[in-house]
């Protein structure tokens, strides 16, 4: 089963604004680690069974690091006055990781509906 079309653009535009805003701190992991979202976007259409594994493998990685970070930033900002366009380029990469995660687990939900009723059919 294929990544729907909307999931790809979705998680290539998430590892596109991960790598550039997690850069500063994490400096080339994040690049390699959000490329991964990129490249399986890109490979899904060729090879869907391998860009689907590599778009959940980056999403995970991804969510592990930005959320934590992005919470951090956004509640330091609170605390003191910090760059707006930090904050923003923070808050935006949380919410398009969730935006992706979501989108992947209803994909895999919507995979799994069209198994079982395939199953049902031919069974």
């Amino acid at each position: 089963m294929t990544v729907s079309n909307k999931t790809r653009w979705i998680a290539a535009v998430t590892g596109c604004v991960t790598a550039i805003t997690g850069f500063p701190i994490l400096s080339i992991w994040s690049v390699l680690v959000s490329g991964c979202l990129v490249l399986g976007a890109a490979m899904a259409r060729r090879s869907p069974r391998h860009g689907r594994d590599l778009i959940w493998f980056g999403a995970g990685v991804v969510t592990l690091w930005t959320i934590p970070v992005g919470a951090l930033i956004l509640r330091a900002s609170l605390d003191a006055g910090k760059d707006p366009r930090v904050v923003a380029a923070a808050a935006a990469s949380v919410l398009l990781v969730v935006w992706c995660d979501a989108a992947l687990v209803t994909d895999a939900v919507r995979m799994r509906r069209t198994l079982r009723a395939e199953k049902a059919t031919n069974g």
